[in-house]
């Protein structure tokens, strides 16, 4: 489920369970639950999967896991429905979910107050992009090829990495969250100086995949060949500094996003990690690397320079 269509069904249900009877304030963070939060489920409308309750399978995985296939319970009314799936066929659930977004509507104004509903849901667009087009779930394995001794980035990387930067740019940010602001812009930043920086010397084969071409390596004798490995050398030492410096950037984005917007984002797969090998020896390194505060402080103005 996307940061934003969770945003969109925790604001429309006024953070609440959907049965009337209950409306039980709930929580998102497993951390917070006690006696006053209730940890809140997300439950399928139409099932999920095959043996799930009200299950049907001509549907996208897009819609089953959007805002719209989703109704916001506590734990108690979670089980109810779907061990009672006979008195809770899709057709009332959709209505009850409807019902409650119109009694949360009228009667709590504060919790959804539709300016800073419309805020939230530029944020978490934002989140979802550089979700999807900077490959944060396969952070470690894309980020390896880009570090390897021959490194190589996809086509549909570099594309989705301007989208990114082209998002961030557009986007209309609200005043409270000027951290969040700053930790995307830097991310973007140096995602896509990364992509100018190597497609300097890339070529890019019949599968799409942009590889580093060894320049030096001309046909014949080469007069600067000295100089076009020191020229090489130091473009992959660019390379890999800037990738190193983009995963400083994701995690301080997921940092603050964990902080200011959603406390389960990318918690089971922690830090974001990179690994440097393998050297002559066998060996590889990997890091988690991270900014400091006072780095923190001058960004991204500290990159203006350099954009």
């Amino acid at each position: 489920m996307s940061e934003k269509d969770i945003k969109l069904l925790w604001g429309r249900s006024g953070n609440r369970c959907a049965f009337p009877e209950c409306r039980t304030e709930l929580t998102q963070d497993k951390n917070a639950v006690s006696s006053q939060y209730t940890l809140g489920e997300q439950a399928h409308i139409v099932g999920d999967k095959p043996k799930a309750a009200r299950y049907k399978e001509l549907m996208s995985d897009n819609a089953r896991d959007g805002y719209h296939n989703r109704i916001l319970l506590c734990p108690n009314h979670h089980r109810e429905i779907d061990e009672n799936e006979d008195d809770w066929p899709i057709d009332r659930l959709y209505r009850l979910k409807s019902e409650h977004e119109l009694w949360v509507n009228q009667n709590l104004s504060s919790t959804t107050d539709t300016r800073k509903l419309a805020e939230e849901v530029a944020i978490t667009a934002v989140i979802d992009s550089a979700v999807l087009c900077c490959k944060l779930k396969y952070w470690n394995e894309w980020t390896s090829n880009a570090l390897s001794p021959d490194p190589n980035w996809p086509e549909e990387l570099i594309n989705n990495i301007r989208i990114f930067r082209h998002k961030v740019i557009a986007t209309l940010w609200p005043e409270q969250y000027p951290e969040f602001m700053k930790a995307a812009k830097t991310l973007s930043i140096l995602l896509h100086r990364g992509c100018n920086v190597f497609l300097k010397y890339a070529e890019r084969n019949d599968q799409n995949i942009w590889w580093a071409v060894r320049f030096y390596r001309g046909e014949g004798f080469n007069p600067n060949y000295d100089k076009d490995v020191e020229r090489y050398e130091k473009w992959l030492e660019e390379c890999h500094e800037v990738i190193f410096e983009a995963t400083k950037a994701a995690n301080w984005f997921a940092n603050v996003v964990r902080r200011d917007v959603n406390p389960m984002f990318f918690v089971e797969e922690g830090k974001f990690l990179i690994t440097e090998g393998l050297f002559p020896d066998g060996s590889s390194k990997i890091y988690a690397p991270e900014y400091t505060d006072i780095e923190m402080r001058n960004l991204p103005a500290s990159l203006s320079k350099n954009i």
